[in-house]
């Protein structure tokens, strides 16, 4: 789960005298003002939030990828995972000439970001193995195995966003459930194609039980469209497989190919 409180405290004491009432809100709801005046309190969110405001120029900031730099660099040495995956990115695209193109360093962050529990750097690192892509060498091997470690880490992570004294966390909750169906999904084909994991057609649907689950449970949803479509082409899989087992079977037991 995240290293940081990715919230301000906020309580209230009611009129009649009873206890106080602390709830949590997003920093998303707090202007840039409020967020500095925050950081006394919650240092590691607060950098890693003005960080990714900088960078992606929202929330009442202008784009300026030095100063986000500043922010996130902070941030990750107080071992925020989430600012670690992000800064991995500058060794990519270069954002703002701050840092050179390293792909082999950007592994590096990105690798340290997820075995310190980000499910973000999990899934681009699972990308990347699979694709190639953001300087990493193609492993189907490790692909499945970071796609298995993001499905995992964002169970964890609903259930500390989920919690009943954090309000507001919705977009936070939408972007989970989403990750989460990227994640299963990708799984799937994964078990489906032999990419990475022995081919394996049932593990392959238990995946998208798992997955269609997750959301039903959370949407309250008898079916999710999506799952669905995967599960009727996992279905096709198995007539395939099934015909040519059929088939070979007849082959081996046919007597004219016994002669030969």
């Amino acid at each position: 789960m995240p290293s940081y409180l990715p919230a301000a405290a906020v309580t209230f004491v009611p009129k009649d005298g009873g206890e106080p009432v602390t709830v949590y809100r997003p920093f998303e709801a707090l202007t840039l003002e409020e967020l500095e005046a925050h950081r006394e309190k919650d240092a590691h969110g607060v950098l890693l939030e003005l960080g990714e405001r900088y960078y992606f120029g929202w929330g009442g900031a202008e784009q300026d990828y030095a100063k986000a730099y500043e922010y996130l660099r902070a941030a990750a040495e107080l071992g925020v995972q989430d600012a670690q995956a992000l800064l991995a990115s500058y060794y990519i695209t270069e954002a703002g000439g701050i840092l050179k193109k390293d792909p082999e360093k950007c592994t590096e962050m990105l690798t340290l970001a997820a075995e310190n529990g980000s499910w973000k750097a999990m899934e681009t690192l699972s990308a990347g193995y699979r694709n190639g892509q953001g300087g990493l060498k193609i492993n189907h091997e490790l692909a499945y195995q970071w796609a298995e470690q993001a499905e995992r880490m964002l169970r964890i992570y609903w259930d500390f966003y989920a919690q009943p004294n954090f309000v507001d966390f919705t977009e936070k909750q939408k972007e989970i459930l989403h990750a989460h169906t990227r994640m299963t999904l990708a799984l799937s084909f994964f078990c489906m194609n032999g990419v990475g994991v022995k081919r394996d057609l049932n593990a392959a649907g238990a995946w998208l039980d798992r997955g269609e689950q997750f959301v039903c449970n959370i949407t309250g949803l008898a079916k999710v469209p999506v799952f669905q479509e995967k599960r009727a082409e996992l279905a096709g899989r198995g007539r395939k497989d099934a015909v040519r087992a059929e088939k070979a079977e007849k082959e081996k037991n046919n007597p004219k190919r016994k002669r030969r």
